[in-house]
């Protein structure tokens, strides 16, 4: 293949042949060309044909040579720089682009600069949206730094997002935001995490009072009735809004969860659960399906799509199309591996999963046992375990009182059978409410923030209505199960029109 001039360009990189130009990096010496630096930029050609620009180079007239000291890159990325000069091909990395760009922006190359920007506008991600905001003034940079903190989860799940940022403004501006890619408590974390590091900075104590002194004007434009109850308790716990603001939030929160369209669009509205997609994956038989099904749909909960898990595992671009799987077996999964594997990915792409534990969860290797990732990869609030049966358990303990799960579920009778796994609770989850007998009832784990929840209802799903020994009907059954896939469901990041 025949030579272009860049072939030939790209050999004369830092080649002492013909050189006229040095460069001091790190304490070494790269050599160019000034004909090949001109034509890469203005700054390079005002220096040698124009005379300008002194301050950053000596002359050495005797032999026609340009000495530059060269701080703002290292000899690395300088290398990847004029590597460009001489091929026009740019080298862009992500450890490299931000300080390239930079460069380019002191020591004018606009060429090089424009593809710095497009390569940003496309490798937006958590770890430098904050400092393309701060540091590049391009419009179209910024538009698209911003669209991405709109539209994506990822930068609301880094703790430190707003930590080190020197821009008040640009926080406000960011919190202003019509509408983000998270859910708003995600908004208020970060915040507290940025007021933290002011009180540090500040060498001030880190309590209530003085977090309220450093984010007094930010503090008012957390949209606090768009969150959960669950979220709201969290907000209500530090101390940081007064009781009439508390107040004020909480009717609105109301408000809003009866409306039929969500009045603000910021975040993933709260779901009614006459509009939240629920699907049901169930190996048992007919009877105990509809029974199931029955008794959830009689708490206002609609839309629930029957999977047969026994004759098919659903793909995960089906489960995508719902809030909440929920899932139980008595006999046999047509594939227990494909369950846990895709269920795994499902609460990974933001889904959430409800399990009635018996017998889904036992610790063997029988089909209607769910394996896979979900199992394996610490997404399941409770370890596997034996099965207990026989003997008659109701609701013991309720740790979690003001838990949704367990709102207005005053009595809960198992029936003579009152079947659950004998498992613990798993590393990072929490216990929200106990069997008489002291085995886990109710629990609940998120493994990452932009995750969906797993919950799991340790019990069999049928009621007395289908056969005696299941959970008794006159009690609070129906609801606690409701409540659970109302609230994974609330907890859901999957959004549909």
């Amino acid at each position: 293949m025949d030579q272009t001039i860049y072939d030939v360009f790209k050999g004369l990189l830092n080649n002492k042949d013909m050189h006229d130009v040095v460069l001091k990096v790190d304490g070494s010496t790269i050599y160019a060309h000034s004909l090949v630096l001109a034509s890469s930029g203005e700054f390079w050609k005002q220096c040698f044909y124009e005379g300008k620009n002194k301050d950053f180079y000596s002359f050495d007239s005797k032999n026609q040579k340009w000495t530059f000291e060269i701080s703002d890159l290292s000899k690395a990325h300088l290398l990847d720089l004029l590597e460009f000069c001489y091929t026009r091909v740019p080298k862009l990395r992500d450890d490299n682009v931000v300080r390239t760009f930079k460069f380019c922006e002191k020591f004018p190359m606009e060429v090089m600069k424009n593809h710095c920007g497009e390569f940003l506008a496309k490798n937006i991600t958590e770890n430098n949206v904050m400092e393309i905001l701060q540091e590049f003034k391009v419009k179209s940079l910024e538009e698209q730094a911003f669209k991405y903190l709109a539209e994506d989860v990822a930068p609301w799940t880094k703790k430190d997002l707003f930590v080190g940022c020197q821009d008040p403004e640009l926080i406000t501006k960011i919190i202003k935001i019509e509408q983000i890619g998270a859910p708003e408590l995600f908004v208020f974390r970060r915040l507290v995490e940025y007021g933290k590091d002011l009180c540090k900075k500040e060498g001030m104590e880190e309590n209530p009072e003085n977090l309220k002194s450093v984010l007094g004007d930010y503090l008012p434009l957390i949209r606090l009735d768009l969150m959960t109850r669950k979220e709201f308790s969290e907000i209500s716990k530090t101390m940081l809004y007064t009781i009439e603001q508390l107040c004020d939030a909480s009717f609105k929160t109301l408000s809003n969860f009866d409306c039929k369209k969500h009045p603000i669009s910021r975040g993933p509205p709260i779901i009614q659960k006459e509009r939240m997609k629920i699907l049901h994956m169930s190996a048992n038989g007919q009877d105990w399906c509809e029974n199931t099904k029955k008794s959830i749909m009689s708490t206002g909960i609609s839309q629930i799509t029957m999977i047969n898990a026994e004759t098919q595992t659903p793909t995960l671009e089906e489960m995508l199309k719902h809030h909440v799987v929920w899932v139980n077996s008595c006999r046999s999964f047509h594939n227990p591996q494909e369950v846990g594997d895709r269920l795994a990915s499902f609460v990974e792409a933001g889904g959430s999963v409800v399990i009635c534990a018996a017998h889904t969860l036992r610790n063997d290797n029988a089909k209607w046992v769910m394996q896979g990732r979900l199992t394996t990869g610490g997404f399941l609030p409770m370890s596997k375990g034996a099965l207990k049966q026989g003997k008659r358990s109701k609701l013991g303990a309720i740790i979690q009182k003001e838990h949704l799960i367990v709102e207005n579920v005053k009595k809960f009778e198992g029936g003579r059978f009152s079947s659950r796994i004998l498992g613990q609770p798993t590393e990072g989850a929490e216990l929200i409410a106990k069997w008489s007998d002291g085995t886990p009832l109710i629990l609940e784990k998120k493994k990452g923030e932009r995750y969906g929840v797993v919950v799991v209802l340790n019990i069999r799903p049928p009621n007395s209505d289908l056969d005696r020994k299941y959970w008794n009907k006159k009690t609070d059954g129906a609801l606690m199960i409701a409540n659970a896939v109302e609230y994974a469901g609330g907890e859901s990041k999957l959004k549909f029109d």
